[in-house]
């Protein structure tokens, strides 16, 4: 347990707070005094995740379904506000160590040992599954350790949270190592779900390791979609159970209510190996030397525990008011905005009267397409102030992230409190545009990303922000195409790069547990500090394999490339985007590069858009140029069909019908929100060749005839 934060609340629905039992990117969870005295965890979702009314209905429905479970093996919930600013939900606290803890400092526990706590978690799962609920993260973290036996934590809420955090096929909620196949696919899970999971647990109790081994977690998701589970050091008495748990086909598992009758009965007083009866009870005595928590915040009572209380002001209007009042600097040094030319209202007093909106463009000056995106961006301002039939008018503005997440934040904090400010083009990077969304969030300001494409964007319901292009999520859509349509290779290897894992875990994970790619598909990690000679031996033994590489660090990648090289590796080599830097163009000589933007000067596609881009900026446009003029010309889209705040109603707008732009059609799935890339929408192609990266298609048109 951690002490408290000055900015952590000292009350939450009269429940004190004493400490920090964990927190995530959810939310924290709290030791808490009840107010009858007894103690709790108290789980608090961070106010942002609980901005779509969609979830407080599932978090009320799902406390309310936790709070009728009876089994002895589950914590009961005691208190839960859904309505809260913060919704929360407090659960028993069990004052013992967790099963992972037990077995990494005591080791694997005997059979007898494993059949009682099998019998328990499988009592608990009936009555979670019996309430309607899927637990979907059952692992030894989850499992607390009592002296009268042990106790499941977390059920439900990982359904709830998971609801919101919208997944599609290449998005997964749960933990690798212990979740199902069907749930490492994306795809909908149930009870059986749950029972693989416990066989994992019965799994790793038994070994002292995880069925499907250690590592990188796509290389563990891999193996559990693909290999079979290690149950070496499982005792002969419960390996055909625990196989039985592991099948790969939902269907042929055991239901939890079976799994009770097959271990047989829990004995209480002889369930726990030596030496943890004595862990167990040190746990629980350290609650009793608990001091009584001191105050934190002190400004009065949390949101959650007086919701009745009238709302403070919102920042958007502490912000509007700080600039009133002449604390944003404009002008000068460290002006924050700049307007574009003029508009053709002022330009031309005659003209009808019409609304102005605001297009911020948001991204570092200094930053390599910072410049593209502006001049594409004012191209498309003029060309729709020049259209005589326009009932909006648009003035473009920049406004300086600075490259880092904090400036993004700043910058967008300013954006914010300007009501002359419709929509945000977000130029910047996946390190600076996630950081401006939480404030444009609050100020209902619609944020269009155009080049970022970090997984992290996905969860869409939470921001005002659409996402213009596919993220990594789906991977480099280009390079697939060209691999299935153009190369058709009897096998792909999949480099990942553990350099980079977690930015490049999402695409890993969309080829390898997905059919995306027609061939045989097999997974290559190479650690990080790691080199790839021994791996590209390894594919060279079959020189004509095509290789996939999914990490995103272009030195990274031109090391892969020399030394596929040096191997005699023949096959076809794809990458996506951000492995394009002099330093692996030097060396990539015939790779194929998957990316979001295209060459509007080579593409057939483009052409009318490229002349008039060389006519205004005497210059080609570079890439991202394209894109952003599209951006620009889609907010005007829904702008124009709107009456009143163009603000709050034109994400809702922009959602409502698709729009064809010269790069790309843009429309939306209608469940996840996130950008449709069916049939290769989106994907553009390139090849290196002499130490350049040229447009070879878009990706619709790969291997047509």
């Amino acid at each position: 347990m951690e002490r408290l934060l000055s900015s952590d609340p000292s009350l939450i629905g009269g429940h004190r707070l004493a400490g920090r039992l964990g927190a995530g990117g959810m939310g924290v969870v709290y030791l808490a005094r009840s107010p009858h005295g007894a103690w709790c965890a108290l789980k608090v979702i961070r106010a942002e995740y609980a901005d779509d009314h969609g979830f407080r209905a599932r978090f009320r429905r799902e406390a309310e379904l936790a709070s009728r479970l009876t089994s002895r093996w589950t914590v009961p919930v005691v208190a839960a506000d859904a309505d809260a600013r913060s919704p929360w939900l407090a659960t028993a606290y069990v004052p013992g160590p967790s099963l992972a803890e037990a077995v990494a400092l005591h080791g694997p526990w005997p059979e007898d040992r494993l059949r009682g706590l099998g019998t328990a978690l499988a009592e608990a799962l009936d009555g979670v599954h019996a309430a309607g609920l899927v637990h979907r993260d059952v692992k030894p973290a989850n499992v607390l350790l009592a002296a009268d036996g042990p106790r499941l934590i977390d059920f439900g809420i990982a359904r709830a949270v998971g609801a919101t955090a919208l997944t599609t096929d290449g998005s997964v909620v749960g933990s690798p190592g212990y979740l199902s196949p069907e749930q490492a696919r994306g795809h909908t899970v149930g009870p059986p779900s749950d029972v693989f999971s416990l066989g994992c647990v019965l799994a790793h109790t038994a070994t002292g390791l995880p069925p499907f081994g250690t590592g990188g977690a796509a290389a563990v998701l891999y193996r559990t979609v693909h290999e079979e589970p290690d149950l070496d050091g499982v005792p002969e008495g419960l390996d055909g159970i625990v196989r039985r748990c592991l099948a790969k086909e939902p269907e042929r598992r055991p239901s939890a209510r079976e799994l009770r009758e097959t271990f047989g009965e829990f004995a209480a007083d002889a369930w726990l190996p030596e030496r943890l009866p004595a862990l167990v009870a040190a746990r629980a005595a350290r609650v009793l030397d608990l001091p009584v928590p001191e105050p934190t915040v002190v400004t009065g009572p949390s949101p959650a525990a007086a919701p009745e209380t009238p709302a403070s002001p919102t920042r958007r209007r502490l912000l509007v008011a700080g600039a009133a009042a002449g604390v944003t600097a404009v002008g000068g040094a460290g002006a924050w905005w700049q307007w574009g030319r003029r508009n053709s209202a002022s330009a031309n007093p005659g003209s009808p009267r019409r609304s102005r909106h605001g297009v911020a463009l948001l991204g570092s000056p200094d930053g390599p397409f910072f410049a593209a995106h502006r001049r594409g961006a004012l191209l498309a301002v003029e060309q729709h102030n020049r259209d005589p039939r326009r009932t909006v008018d648009l003035v473009l503005r920049t406004a300086d992230d600075r490259g880092t997440a904090a400036g993004s934040a700043e910058a967008a904090e300013r954006l914010a409190a300007d009501p002359d400010v419709s929509v945000v083009i977000a130029a910047g990077t996946n390190a600076t545009v996630p950081a401006a969304l939480p404030v444009c969030t609050e100020a209902r300001l619609p944020v269009l990303v155009t080049r970022a494409d970090t997984e992290g964007l996905n969860n869409v319901k939470t921001t005002t922000a659409l996402v213009l292009r596919s993220t990594r999520t789906i991977g480099p859509h280009a390079a697939f195409r060209y691999l299935n349509r153009v190369v058709k290779p009897a096998r792909t290897v999949v480099v990942h790069d553990r350099a980079t894992e977690a930015a490049s875990l999402a695409t890993v994970r969309f080829v390898t547990l997905h059919p995306n790619l027609d061939s045989e598909t097999v997974l290559e990690e190479v650690a990080a500090g790691e080199d790839f000679a021994a791996a590209a031996r390894r594919i060279a033994a079959r020189p004509d394999d095509a290789v996939l590489f999914a990490g995103v660090r272009p030195d990274r990648a031109a090391a892969c490339a020399r030394a596929l090289r040096a191997a005699g590796h023949r096959g076809a080599r794809t990458a996506g985007e951000h492995v394009l830097a002099p330093v692996f163009l030097a060396v990539g000589e015939d790779w194929r590069i998957g990316t979001g933007y295209t060459d509007a000067g080579a593409d057939p596609r483009t052409r009318a858009f490229a002349a008039a881009f060389r006519a205004r900026h005497k210059r080609p446009p570079g890439p991202w140029a394209a894109e952003a003029y599209d951006a620009v010309r889609f907010a005007a889209h829904g702008l124009a069909a709107l009456a009143g705040d163009g603000r709050s109603a034109l994400r809702s707008e922009l959602l409502r019908t698709p729009w064809q732009g010269v790069t790309r059609r843009v429309s939306f799935e209608a469940t996840s929100q996130f950008f449709d890339a069916g049939d290769g929408n989106g994907g553009f192609l390139y090849r290196v060749t002499g130490g350049t990266a040229r447009f070879v298609a878009r990706s619709a048109d790969i291997g047509d005839a």
